[in-house]
């Protein structure tokens, strides 16, 4: 990393990947350390902890930097609003169409999981009201801001310098998907994941503000949220709005692969 930047968006191009990687193995082990000494088996917390680490290095690398207020103002532009809203619709109907298609194969590994784990190591821990509002700060503050950050700012960013736009999209988007392979929905959560993560990709190329694609991170999980533990789910499945539902969701699954395909042409 090159301190001597002092535009934030810019800092974090400086970041090289073998910092980054550094970064990762102290991390891992520090998260190894909270985990053994405090007796954590929940796969959420792990991955959030992780990610607390990784914030501790980004806080560094991007210390000093300036350019947060245009950043900042941009994100409540009439343009920015109707991207996250655009994007965090779209890609939560491509989800849960893609939740319905992989259903049957996501059971059968659900089930091979139950058997060869033991029960303590599958356990997330979320019936703990304390440890639930946790895993909800964590999912719309901590992880939109540091995955962002690793999975964007850093990764896609010093891919895309060395290989080009395309190799950065899918490799960075591929790393990011099967970095949530600790889901119960194995196999669909890896592959909305991985799309949400190219339209992020191309949104942060489009836009060159990390903090956009941070608000759009986190309202994504914030609705992913309230569709698990609120009525929000009958509303959309409801047969009041089923109509509206059905032609949205249609939208969404036409425009998500020609936003990736048009930009990933165009941006290439």
């Amino acid at each position: 990393m090159d301190f001597r930047v002092k535009d934030f968006n810019v800092r974090l191009r400086t970041i090289r990947l073998w910092e980054l990687i550094v970064a990762v193995i102290i991390s891992f082990l520090l998260t190894g350390f909270v985990e053994d000494y405090f007796n954590i088996v929940s796969g959420e917390v792990e991955y959030i902890l992780f990610f607390c680490f990784m914030m501790v290095f980004f806080m560094i690398a991007t210390f000093g930097t300036t350019g947060f207020n245009k950043d900042v103002n941009d994100l409540f532009k009439v343009s920015s609003i109707f991207r996250v809203l655009i994007l965090v619709i779209a890609n939560m109907f491509v989800a849960i169409f893609i939740q319905n298609v992989f259903f049957p194969l996501d059971s059968v590994i659900g089930v091979i999981n139950s058997i060869s784990l033991p029960i303590s190591d599958i356990t997330t821990g979320s019936s703990n009201p304390l440890l639930f509002i946790f895993e909800l700060f964590a999912a719309i503050i901590i992880a939109p801001i540091s995955e962002e950050l690793f999975f964007r700012g850093v990764l896609f960013n010093r891919l895309k310098i060395r290989k080009g736009f395309l190799f950065g999209l899918i490799v960075s988007s591929i790393i990011f998907g099967l970095c949530h392979f600790n889901y119960p929905d194995h196999i669909s959560h890896i592959t909305y994941t991985c799309i949400f993560g190219m339209c992020l990709c191309i949104l942060y190329s489009r836009t060159d503000n990390i903090l956009l694609n941070m608000l759009v991170h986190s309202v994504y999980n914030l609705t992913s949220y309230l569709l698990v533990y609120t009525p929000l789910q009958y509303l959309i499945i409801g047969t009041q709005f089923s109509e509206i539902m059905v032609l949205v969701l249609i939208s969404s699954l036409i425009f998500v692969p020609v936003y990736i395909l048009y930009f990933a042409y165009k941006l290439r």
